[in-house]
């Protein structure tokens, strides 16, 4: 009776009920090999046994005594530190040491003649300016130095200079329409 009953309801020859029922059957078919994925996988699952476990050779275990004979020294020490692996040479770079001129600091300083201020830049500590001097700008901060005058301060339109016990002040002009013309037409 069930097969019978199973069989009938699929040989539906209407047409909406047979569109239903190969729906149905193949839903089943699917449902049916699912079934016997999970049924294949756990048997596998459970007929698997644990890897037997292997215990390292005891004499990986020892630790051997490799303490040299000989002492290795400290200057030894820092050679072998310092020596670079990946060079030809296998010798640390030592830059060359700059030699400074001797500087003469004389009596007298330059003239202040030839300095002209062409523009200031910063603010505070890092105030500077770009200053002309024999035709050449140059930028130069506070206490660095410039034909042995010393810039002191930069002010918001000048900047001061020192050399010993003289003082003197360059005052930034403003530039007019024609040189700012000539500069951007030459």
């Amino acid at each position: 009776m069930g097969w019978h009953s199973v069989r009938d309801r699929y040989r539906v020859t209407v047409n909406p009920l047979l569109t239903e029922r190969r729906i149905e059957l193949a839903i089943l078919v699917l449902v049916l090999l699912l079934t016997l994925q999970l049924l294949y996988g756990g048997s596998r699952l459970a007929r698997l046994s644990m890897p037997k476990v292997v215990l390292p050779a005891a004499d990986s275990l020892r630790v051997s005594h490799t303490q040299s004979q000989h002492r290795i020294t400290m200057e030894q020490r820092n050679e072998i530190r310092d020596r670079p692996l990946l060079w030809a040479a296998r010798r640390p770079f030592v830059a060359p040491v700059p030699v400074e001129a001797p500087v003469v600091k004389s009596a007298e300083p330059s003239p202040f003649n030839g300095f002209k201020l062409i523009g200031l830049f910063g603010t505070g500590d890092a105030a500077g300016i770009i200053v002309s001097l024999k035709g050449k700008a140059q930028r130069l901060r506070r206490e660095e130095e410039l034909g042995g005058w010393k810039l002191e301060s930069v002010g918001v339109n000048e900047a001061v200079f020192s050399s010993g016990s003289q003082q003197n002040t360059l005052i930034l002009q403003p530039a007019s329409m024609a040189s700012a013309d000539k500069a951007i037409n030459p």
